[in-house]
């Protein structure tokens, strides 16, 4: 057996701690010398005291602890809960990834505030009609890679699909905390048997374009440096036009994207 001094350097744990659970009836000793009041534990306890510290890992309070010791679950339930609390981890640690990165580009766009970067240059040119097939839908930006996801699984092998993905924002008055978004490929070839909507959009006889590097999910500064761009060169946003960015390739975690913003030129009269 082992005096609590050397119990508590095995389990990791402090002489505090063994000795708050055996107040608790959690963890009691082996054997206490009735002389000496000194405790004493066996190895075969620290598996006990292993199977308390996983419960304390899964959020339980000590009480609950004690009356899950009593139930005597089995191992391989044990092991469900932390598969579990696994995955819940990993989900809360992908968002909170994907916090840090809007909050970094917010950042950016703060600090950018009010100037075009050098290497972005505005070109105005005409985007020719197209077919392509879409999913629209009310969401949040960061569910724009998820929406080409299920774009892919409607798609299927109906259609003759070519890069790039483009994405169509929408005026939207009604919605809260959430864009009126349009996915959408180009179309080499359509076909009318699958349930996808195909449709066209029409040209754009005159569209504000600017390159750019970004990530899909992500706020990012090209809108605003175009909006500036707009207003300091005469020009008005086109009504009811969606605005368009089209993502050419990928480069790592990001795309060189391209915003497409339809515009024409402000009438002498309202200047």
């Amino acid at each position: 057996m082992f005096k609590i001094s050397e119990f508590s350097k095995l389990g990791q744990v402090s002489v505090k701690t063994l000795r708050y659970y055996d107040k608790l009836e959690l963890l009691k000793p082996a054997y206490i010398d009735s002389d000496t009041g000194y405790r004493y534990y066996t190895a075969d306890q620290l598996f006990l005291l292993n199977r308390i510290l996983a419960f304390k890992e899964l959020g339980f309070t000590l009480n609950q602890i004690r009356l899950l010791l009593e139930e005597e679950i089995p191992v391989e339930q044990i092991r469900g809960m932390f598969r579990l609390k696994q995955a819940e981890i990993h989900t809360l640690l992908e968002n909170e990834l994907g916090r840090l990165k809007r909050i970094e580009e917010r950042l950016y766009q703060i600090e950018k505030e009010g100037s075009i970067e050098a290497e972005h240059e505005v070109v105005i040119k005409k985007l020719e009609a197209q077919h392509f097939a879409s999913l629209r839908k009310p969401a949040a930006i960061q569910e724009i890679p998820q929406l080409f996801a299920q774009l892919d699984r409607d798609l299927g092998k109906n259609f003759s699909s070519s890069y790039p993905q483009t994405v169509l924002w929408h005026c939207c008055e009604e919605c809260e905390g959430e864009v009126d978004l349009e996915v959408c490929y180009p179309l080499q070839q359509i076909s009318m048997k699958s349930e996808v909507q195909v449709q066209q959009l029409p040209e754009a006889p005159m569209a504000a374009t600017l390159l750019h590097r970004c990530h899909p999910a992500s706020p990012c500064t090209a809108s605003a440096e175009l909006g500036i761009w707009i207003e300091q060169n005469g020009y008005q946003i086109k009504e009811n036009e969606p605005r368009r960015e089209v993502f050419l390739h990928p480069e790592h975690d990001f795309y060189i994207a391209e915003v497409q913003i339809p515009i024409e030129k402000v009438p002498s009269n309202v200047r």
